[in-house]
């Protein structure tokens, strides 16, 4: 939600930090910094957290706090907890030296850390703060420790240079064999096993590899789905999981496609007969090379526009501009971010194209409301409501934003009667395409209603009798799961199931045309 111009008068009230207390810090270092700047692109400002601090050490305001980890994400039920060591590689002592030093300084000690984090997390989750007097908490809750998922990521630089010495040719990543465990791994150079099986899992990822996955799983829901699947994958006994490094697994994982029956595996394979599986130096080049892969970092970029429509929301919301009767708290509000937020990249995609559409056919028609709504057959209890609303020419910017909100809590409301299935209702209210002023804005309601009694029934068809929106004509776009386009994995035939995805992509891009075609022909609400 932009802040209104200078002019008007809820200007003098808004804050200027908007409606969350979010802090600035963003690493002590320039490793620090960087973990950092990668969290916020990917999962966004408002649920990643640098340098925090507990008031372990304090009792009564007084003391010194102690310091957290490097970085924390929050989002939800998941949490997770980053640990950032640079540690210069010894290249001028002997290998059988240099390795155990490295390897103890970056890895074991990372992952002490981490456990300790997560001890804390698990026993006091309110005395984590963002500023080292531990006055500021955190502006979103931290889950209850019965229903928290901990994902613990150690960091790891450092250690490249000798990598691609001791392998060239190679992308100077650690290697990955599941059948060393624990201290064993001292005596395996540049390879990372299992650290511990008693204790929670760790991921260890280096400084390229942190990349590469986080530029493929590029999204809070991707991510966390990567990290369960390879947790699963590589913490599974009775089998031994050998990578040339964490790019070749992320390549496989990207290439068989999250949808398949083995997230990491080509369909044929069926899981857990072999008891070996090893991915050689060969599928992240080939993943990178591959049409379709091009064509789907394509469409990434441009569902961008979604990541940036809730920084908006996180860093301009102004809580002044609320209708009087529909005040939304912050919880509240950070509750509709996060499900925007909790949007698969796909998905954001086609988003931002039924966005697109419905601004397209309101810039066609000045003057009038344009509405859509969208939902998907994988979560058929949210929909989302997009709704473009043109200013009046007597009103002022402050009274068109606050008509705005209410307008949107009817939409909702009517939505309901359309969908009775869903419980959660999103809403962007946006300025009119055909505008004649210089100012945006957006406003962000969410609505949430099992069920409607009679009575609330009764009333909602009441008001959408007088007012005639979400009428018969009303475009309703639909999502659906598999990624288009998808990835081959450069075999020549393909599985029935992935045949069948083909012939679903094909089904719903006709539908889409001909929605289109029927749109050019008609006005719709």
């Amino acid at each position: 939600m932009n802040k209104p111009e200078p002019t008007d008068k809820l200007k003098a009230t808004g804050s200027q930090k908007g409606i969350f207390d979010l802090s600035d810090a963003a690493g002590v270092n320039e490793s620090e910094r960087l973990l950092m700047r990668l969290c916020c692109k990917s999962f966004l400002s408002l649920w990643a957290y640098a340098n925090l601090h507990t008031a372990q050490d304090m009792r009564n305001g007084r003391g010194s706090a102690k310091e957290f980890a490097d970085v924390l994400v929050v989002f939800g039920s998941d949490v997770i907890v980053f640990s950032d060591k640079h540690i210069e590689y010894q290249r001028d002592r002997p290998e059988k030296i240099a390795w155990p030093r490295w390897f103890k300084r970056a890895i074991v000690e990372s992952a002490k850390q981490l456990h300790g984090a997560m001890n804390w997390l698990r026993r006091f989750p309110d005395r984590i703060f963002l500023d080292a007097a531990c006055t500021r908490p955190l502006p979103i809750a931290l889950p209850p420790p019965s229903g928290a998922k901990y994902h613990l990521v150690a960091v790891t630089r450092g250690s490249r240079e000798a990598c691609l010495a001791a392998f060239p040719g190679s992308f100077g990543t650690l290697q990955i064999n599941t059948s060393v465990e624990g201290t064993a791994s001292e005596h395996w150079p540049f390879t990372i096993g299992l650290l511990d099986r008693s204790k929670h899992f760790v991921h260890v990822l280096d400084e390229f590899s942190l990349e590469v996955v986080m530029d493929e799983m590029n999204t809070i829901t991707d991510f966390v789905e990567y990290l369960n699947a390879r947790e699963s994958f590589l913490g599974k006994a009775g089998i031994t999981v050998v990578a040339a490094g964490e790019e070749q697994l992320a390549a496989a994982y990207v290439l068989n496609g999250n949808a398949s029956k083995h997230p990491f595996l080509p369909d044929r394979v069926n899981p857990p007969s072999p008891g070996l599986f090893i991915f050689d130096e060969s599928h992240y080049p080939t993943l990178k090379k591959h049409r379709d892969y091009q064509q789907k970092k394509q469409q990434d970029q441009r569902s961008r526009v979604w990541d940036d429509l809730i920084e908006k929301f996180i860093h301009l919301g102004d809580p002044a501009l609320t209708h009087p009767g529909f005040e939304q708290p912050n919880h509240e509000t950070e509750k509709a971010l996060r499900i925007m937020a909790a949007e698969p990249r796909f998905r954001r995609g086609l988003l931002v194209e039924a966005l697109g559409e419905m601004l397209a056919f309101a810039m066609q028609q000045p003057g009038q409301r344009r509405a859509r709504l969208f939902t998907t057959r994988e979560q058929r209890n949210l929909v989302y409501v997009f709704l473009a609303v043109p200013k009046l020419t007597n009103e002022s910017f402050s009274e068109y934003r606050r008509g705005r909100v209410a307008i949107l809590h009817a939409y909702c409301r009517v939505a309901k009667l359309r969908f009775p299935e869903s419980t959660t209702f999103v809403a962007l209210g946006i300025d009119h395409p055909a505008k004649k002023y210089k100012q945006t804005s957006e406003d962000l309601i969410m609505f949430t209603c099992d069920e409607y009694t009679p009575e609330q029934k009764a009333e909602a068809e009441r008001f959408q009798r007088e007012t005639g929106i979400l009428g018969e004509n009303l475009v309703v776009a639909e999502g659906f799961a598999p990624e288009f386009p998808v990835i081959s994995n450069a075999h020549p035939q393909r599985s029935p199931e992935k045949n069948h995805r083909f012939k679903r992509v094909r089904r719903e891009k006709k539908r889409k045309e001909k929605l289109a075609t029927a749109a050019r022909r008609r006005n719709r609400l």
